[in-house]
Order: C-alpha cells, then sequence, then structure tokens
C-alpha cells in the first residue's frame, strides 16, 4: 500500500466490523484456515485510524474460527468519515469477488444517501456568505466538476432553484449506482430495492410478500430484475384493487369502482403492460375514494342505530371470507413437526381466542335468540289480552245497547 503503518498486534475483537454487504463472508473458510496457519498472515487487514475494518473481513473470520485474539492490521490514515468508508468496503468486497444483485441494491442503498449528504455539504459550502466557497469550487474543479453558474449569477436574496433538490438526487443515484456496478443501473437496483420493502411491509398483502420474497430469491441467483419487478407489482395493484372492493370499510361508490376496473383489466397482457393497467385502475379507485373520503360524514346513529354494530359483524365475515379454508391449504403434520416454538405459540394463541370469542358470541346468540322469543311471547300475551278486553268491550256496549 502507499500510505499508512503496520501495527504488528491488535486484538480482534478490538476491531470494529461495521456494516458487510457480503452474505458469505464464514463460507468456504477452511481453505484460507489452512493457508494461514501454514503461512501466517502474509496480508493484513486493512483498518482506519480508528480501527474501522476496511479489508480483510474473511481474514478475521477464519483467525477467529482458528481461535487467534490478536491480528497485524495496516493502518490507513485518512480514511474517517462515512463516506469513504463506505466506498473502501466497496473496494474491497466488489473488486474481489462479485456482489449478488441484493448486496448490490444494499450498498447502492447507503451510498445514494451518503452521495446526497456529500452533495448537500458541498452545496451548502458554495452558497453566498460561506467561507468555505472558494474552497470547495476549487475542489469541485480539480474533480471535473463543472458549476452551471447558477450559484455565481444568482443574487443572496433570490429564489432558490426549485430543481436543485431533484438533481442532486439524480446525480447521487447515477453515481451510487455506477460505485456499485460500474455502469448507470439504478432503475434495476431501485427495483431490488422495492421489492425488499414490499417483502418486508407488514401491512402488505401476505401473499404480494410472498411473491416478493420469492422474486428477491429468484434474482438473487440469475440476475433477471425487470421481469419479476413487474409481475410483483401487478399482484400488489390487483390485491389493492380486490382489497378496496371487498374491505368492509370501503364506501359502495368506491366498492363497486374497483369491482369494475378488476373485471375490465385484460388478462394475459405482457408484464410490463400488466403493471401500468393495473396501475393506472388503481390510481382511478384511489382517486374516487380520495373524493368520497372528502365529503362530509354522518354519525351512525344518524343512518342506523344498529350500523356500529351491523358494521364490525360486516368487517369479522369479510376477514373470515378471505381467510376461508385455510386448514385445507395447510398440511398439519408438516406445521406441528416444524414450527419453532415462537410460531407455534401464536398458532396456540389464535386457537385460543378464537375458542374464547366463539363461546362468548354463542353465549350472547343464544341469550338475544331468548330474549326474541320472549319479547314475541309478551307480545303475543299483551295481543291475547287486548283482544279480550276488546270483546268485553264489545259485549257490555251491546248489553247497554239491548237495555236501551
Amino acid at each position: 500500500m502507499t500510505r499508512g503503518h503496520l501495527v504488528l498486534e491488535h486484538a480482534i475483537d478490538q476491531i470494529t466490523r461495521g456494516h458487510a454487504y457480503r452474505r458469505d463472508v464464514e463460507e468456504d473458510l477452511d481453505e484460507l484456515c489452512d493457508s494461514i496457519q501454514r503461512l501466517g498472515i502474509l496480508n493484513p487487514p486493512t483498518v482506519t485510524d480508528s480501527y474501522v475494518l476496511i479489508a480483510g473481513q474473511r481474514r478475521l473470520a477464519a483467525m477467529e474460527k482458528l481461535g487467534w485474539r490478536v491480528t497485524p492490521v495496516w493502518i490507513v490514515p485518512g480514511v474517517s468519515d462515512k463516506l469513504s468508508q463506505v466506498l473502501a468496503i466497496r473496494d474491497e468486497q466488489t473488486l474481489r469477488k462479485a456482489l449478488k444483485p441484493i448486496e448490490q441494491a444494499e450498498l447502492y442503498e447507503e451510498l445514494k444517501a451518503l452521495y446526497a449528504e456529500d452533495a448537500e455539504r458541498r452545496d451548502a459550502a458554495t452558497r453566498f456568505g460561506s467561507p468555505h466557497r472558494d474552497t470547495v469550487e476549487a475542489d469541485r474543479a480539480a474533480d471535473g466538476e463543472a458549476g452551471d453558474g447558477g450559484a455565481e449569477s444568482a443574487p443572496p436574496d433570490g429564489p432558490a432553484k426549485t430543481d436543485e433538490p431533484k438533481a442532486n438526487d439524480t446525480k447521487s443515484r447515477v453515481q451510487a449506482a455506477r460505485a456499485v456496478t460500474g455502469r448507470d443501473s439504478r432503475t434495476m437496483l431501485e427495483q431490488i430495492g422495492e421489492l425488499r420493502r414490499i417483502a418486508a411491509d407488514d401491512d402488505e398483502d401476505p401473499m404480494v410478500r410472498q411473491y416478493a420474497a420469492e422474486a428477491l430469491l429468484e434474482l438473487n441467483e440469475d440476475g433477471k430484475v425487470n421481469g419479476r419487478f413487474l409481475q410483483v407489482k401487478t399482484r400488489q395493484n390487483l390485491a389493492a384493487l380486490t382489497r378496496l372492493a371487498q374491505h368492509p370499510d370501503t364506501p359502495d361508490t368506491v366498492r363497486a369502482a374497483a369491482s369494475e376496473e378488476l373485471a375490465a383489466l385484460t388478462p394475459d397482457l405482457p408484464a410490463k403492460d400488466a403493471a401500468k393497467e393495473s396501475g393506472l385502475a388503481l390510481e382511478r379507485v384511489r382517486t374516487l375514494q380520495a373524493a368520497a373520503a372528502s365529503e362530509a360524514k354522518v354519525g351512525w346513529a344518524d343512518v342506523d342505530p344498529l350500523m356500529r354494530q351491523k358494521h364490525q359483524v360486516r368487517k369479522l365475515v369479510d376477514l373470515l371470507r378471505r381467510e376461508h379454508g385455510w386448514w385445507e391449504r395447510y398440511d398439519p403434520v408438516e406445521i406441528g413437526r416444524y414450527a419453532d416454538q415462537t410460531q407455534w405459540d401464536l398458532i396456540d394463541t389464535y386457537v385460543d381466542g378464537a375458542t374464547t370469542f366463539i363461546t362468548a358470541a354463542t353465549t350472547a346468540r343464544a341469550t338475544a335468540e331468548t330474549e326474541a322469543s320472549a319479547e314475541t311471547d309478551a307480545a303475543g300475551e299483551a295481543e291475547a289480552v287486548a283482544g279480550t278486553t276488546r270483546e268485553e268491550s264489545a259485549e257490555e256496549a251491546e248489553v247497554e245497547h239491548a237495555e236501551l
């Protein structure tokens, strides 16, 4: 290396590993362990002057596997800020072996944020009144970043350029993509990031989450992203439309519109067209939903004294309808054998809660039927009494008439 100095012994557990983008660090270490045992450390791990690891993650893992407690390290000064550290780690982990797509996307997300922060700092330093303006402009010129003249010509109190944040954001994305893959691959990396967010979103439809997770596993092996991304987005749009068409909280007009949009979608479209058409359909329904939500709301009791109770029943039945038949879709033997304790506790709690609920509901239903029957009997008795009274009154009237 051209700069830095060697420290012959430093405690391995005192080296900060930071974040690793590679997932297979501890795989296939036997050969490396044998080499280290026979020849020692020929290329010491590289760290910053605050002992943050830059290069040598697998070497450290091999030494730990061998039970070593200290290692020689090469300390490189001047790699102290976050962006420089991430770039240094990127160089180590990408130049030696290509990262897989998911690893690339994770590195891209961090670099994108860091490039954006760096751009904001540099923009702030070039504004009027900054003591560092001339120095930063000189650095930018040295780096080949030509200014557009905006900061030079705009008056101190003039309006800010409305497109600057967007321009900086685009530039940060391009820089990050090229740093990771060597080309402007930001669309692919953004798609992987979106799939990761969908797969991790607890509010997303469970089946859509599953499709996203499967897509990530598959693309991580063959690198084919766009087609899988479009398929997942189509499924996400269809799930959202279905939810709007079936959810009991959805206004009737919106439910009807969502059902019509679902019925009108053409099946078996190419992936790109399917994603586009389903997205436009969802946008139309959500626009209608927003308009409906802005209208004046009427209280439950203003419409129907039992509307709130009917609404609860409708929501529960809607939930049960969606999940009905789950016991036929899963193998109880496999669930019983392979569920871990946390998963089994959740299943057990679900069953206990459902049993308690149905017991209370059954009791309430029987009570309501008894009360309804009693009310019917009471009404019948009251009617009978009223009839008898009417008959007696009629007889008395006839007697009085006869006496007259």
